[in-house]
């Protein structure tokens, strides 16, 4: 009686060495599952990645058009800041809808840019390929 475990993987090894043909096994549901969850997991991190970087830019103008000064930037904000405070509750309205108006557009710009990269990307890694 031998005492050595005969694995799986041992099975398929031999299989394949009485075997001549080359050909890759179907595709189970395992492997279309574990795919979709892959593509799931990238597609939210390239969602998130887009929105931060949508969020970024009305910093990143705020501080070109003071010039890198924090003092300037800060006095933008407060500018900004108590103009909307002291304004009505219908221009406060307005003026939220338009931002998250353009801030949408802004994020949608980001993501449509970077789309076609991130599904080559996907592409190359599902099919297995290297670098």
């Amino acid at each position: 009686m031998p005492l050595h475990l005969v694995t799986p993987i041992d099975r398929a090894q031999d299989a394949r060495a009485d075997s001549d043909s080359l050909e890759l096994p179907d595709k189970g549901w395992r492997s279309h599952a574990a795919d979709l969850c892959y593509i799931v997991l990238r597609g939210s991190t390239f969602l998130a990645s887009s929105y931060l970087m949508a969020l970024g830019l009305p910093l990143l103008f705020f501080l070109l058009i003071s010039g890198g000064d924090a003092g300037v930037f800060f006095a933008h904000l407060a500018n900004i800041s108590d103009r909307f405070l002291g304004a009505e509750q219908g221009r406060q309205i307005g003026f939220l809808d338009e931002f998250k108006f353009v801030l949408i557009g802004v994020a949608t710009l980001v993501v449509v840019w970077r789309l076609p990269r991130f599904i080559n990307d996907l592409e190359r890694e599902l099919s297995g390929e290297k670098l």
